[in-house]
């Protein structure tokens, strides 16, 4: 019997759940993606915000720590979800989270801005994608922003090695086209997961983001966090940041 797209990508996360979690806990996630996404989101006191792709909420709490005044992550994975709720403290109120693949997204409410962090490369052709840009776009107003980290289209795939430092690694099977399988291995304590994206180049990406609505389409590159650079060195840093595996990315809902 068939699996549908949705329920295989649930599954892959369901399985991974746990180490993903602690795979947070790595420098790279810390001191670059985590800055980078923040540095791009700005100020968000008094925000709604849809954390879209959420996993085990770590952004999502962090949102309500940095003062949006409402938060609801959304998953596909049923696993991160539970993780996430299981985090919630007692009586802890601006957060909530949903289990549902962001192609389909019901109307969730009025939302100032959306946050995916590792979301639309999981689209596996350029239907899915287009799905989750309308998707998203509906829970936006005019003006309410997209902030995202995406896998980098601009990378050249010669270039997918040198990140065992870093705890992963980064290859594609075939010679890369739009649509090809990408696979992250990542190493969590002893224990080695894995998971694919998909490539699609940045004019596919933009393509699909202004046909659902989207305007001011940017793309952004990674940032440090000063205190990562003073706590671990310049060289260290070097062989992620002169080649980047993601790149930041939002854009503006039109009028």
């Amino acid at each position: 019997m068939s699996v549908a797209p949705g329920e295989a990508r649930a599954a892959q996360y369901d399985a991974i759940a746990v180490p993903y979690q602690r795979s947070k806990e790595s420098p790279v996630r810390r001191y670059v993606e985590g800055y980078s996404f923040f540095s791009l989101l700005g100020e968000v006191g008094g925000l709604a915000v849809l954390d879209l792709a959420c996993g085990e909420g770590c952004y999502t709490r962090q949102l309500r720590q940095r003062g949006a005044a409402r938060v609801l992550g959304v998953d596909i994975s049923t696993a991160m979800i539970e993780l996430a709720r299981s985090q919630l403290r007692a009586g802890e109120a601006g957060i909530e989270y949903l289990v549902h693949d962001v192609q389909d997204l019901p109307a969730l409410g009025r939302f100032d801005v959306a946050t995916a962090a590792y979301l639309l490369h999981y689209a596996r052709d350029s239907g899915e994608l287009g799905r989750m840009c309308r998707s998203i776009a509906r829970q936006l107003p005019a003006g309410g922003r997209l902030v995202a980290i995406n896998e980098n289209p601009q990378q050249p795939e010669a270039r997918y090695g040198g990140y065992l430092r870093y705890g992963f690694s980064k290859s594609v099977a075939t010679p890369r086209c739009e649509g090809s399988p990408i696979t992250y291995a990542m190493a969590s304590g002893r224990e080695l997961f894995r998971f694919e994206v998909y490539h699609y180049e940045r004019a596919t990406y933009e393509a699909a983001l202004a046909a659902a609505g989207f305007t001011d389409i940017r793309w952004h590159p990674l940032q440090l966090d000063p205190q990562g650079l003073a706590l671990m060195g310049a060289e260290y840093w070097s062989e992620y940041l002169d080649n980047p595996p993601v790149v930041g990315l939002t854009a503006r809902r039109a009028p």
